[in-house]
């Protein structure tokens, strides 16, 4: 009997098609405290409240003749053919939900990261190092911020460029070399705070000379400045491991960014501080800044005689 020939998927070399490359600008857009909302409101109105202002954002994104990707929760992805529609569409996010009466009312804040670089679209997603880029500069901000790069100002107007300020260098994660970083100014000068040439140089020589000192178990730690995450859980993966009932497989990272370590919680029982000063600080799905000498405790209240705290001291330069 004769036999059919097999059917096997095509590879790349028959002309599989893995999408096309072009330039863009991304844009992600994140509803700051939007767990608060929940806890706050009960799900269905914290629900109502979060699309409320995702359909803003959506809006300002057509509106700029940009495309909304996806959204993920709180927080909403779009692309944009250029660098100034881009940053158009941002400020007028940002103004848009001040100006909102409803969400203005509740105190709801958005924070932004956009970068301009090439992209690869597939159907109706895009991938490559722009999006993380970007993804990493919504992460860098703050409520109330819009944050981009350098090789994103370039490619605006002299004019639109002077509505930016420097921030520095940054060590940006997934990247081997520091970025310029800029915060694009949305709001009315008079409010703006300026950043001091003393202030840009402390945090560049920070870049320099910080050093983070943990100490577990026996265990002694020294984190220098670095682009890469220390991760700290129970899962065997991390950089410190600590094995207990109440802690997260990835319960929390350590980052370095503008000049400071910053402790970010990714946990389900959050993370508790002891600082040498007496204060006591819970954080759970949130950042902290880390400074002078203290004990983190993961899953449970930090006290001094417990076996399983991390004693750090943070070492910045003078």
């Amino acid at each position: 009997m004769k036999q059919k020939p097999s059917r096997s998927a095509p590879t790349l070399s028959e002309g599989a098609t893995v999408g096309q490359q072009d330039e863009a600008t991304l844009l992600f857009a994140d509803i700051c405290g939007s767990t608060g909302l929940f806890e706050k409101y009960g799900d269905l109105r914290a629900r109502q409240i979060e699309t409320r202002a995702l359909d803003l954002l959506a809006a300002c994104t057509v509106a700029h003749q940009g495309t909304v990707i996806k959204t993920i929760g709180d927080e909403i992805m779009s692309r944009f053919p250029g660098a100034e529609l881009g940053m158009s569409a941002a400020c007028e996010m940002q103004q848009g939900v001040k100006d909102d009466p409803v969400l203005a009312e509740l105190g709801i804040a958005i924070r932004i990261g956009l970068h301009h670089g090439p992209v690869l679209a597939e159907k109706d997603d895009v991938f490559g190092d722009a999006v993380n880029v970007a993804a990493r500069m919504v992460a860098l901000a703050k409520a109330d911020q819009i944050i981009t790069t350098r090789e994103t100002i370039n490619c605006l107007a002299a004019d639109v460029r002077r509505t930016t300020r420097s921030l520095g260098r940054s060590w940006v994660r997934g990247k081997q070399n520091e970025m310029e970083i800029a915060e694009v100014i949305w709001y009315e000068s008079g409010s703006l705070t300026q950043m001091s040439d003393g202030e840009t140089q402390k945090i560049l020589r920070n870049q320099l000379y910080a050093r983070l000192l943990l100490g577990y178990r026996g265990q002694n730690i020294e984190l220098a400045p670095s682009a890469q995450a220390f991760n700290i859980g129970r899962g065997p993966k991390n950089d410190l491991v600590v094995d207990r009932e109440l802690v997260s497989r990835s319960h929390a990272a350590i980052e370095f960014r503008q000049g400071k370590f910053i402790l970010k919680d990714n946990s389900t029982n959050g993370t508790y501080l002891l600082l040498e000063n007496g204060a006591r600080f819970f954080v759970r799905r949130e950042e902290f800044t880390l400074h002078e000498k203290g004990v983190i405790c993961l899953g449970q209240a930090a006290f001094e005689q417990n076996p399983d705290i991390i004693c750090y001291e943070c070492k910045y330069a003078a």
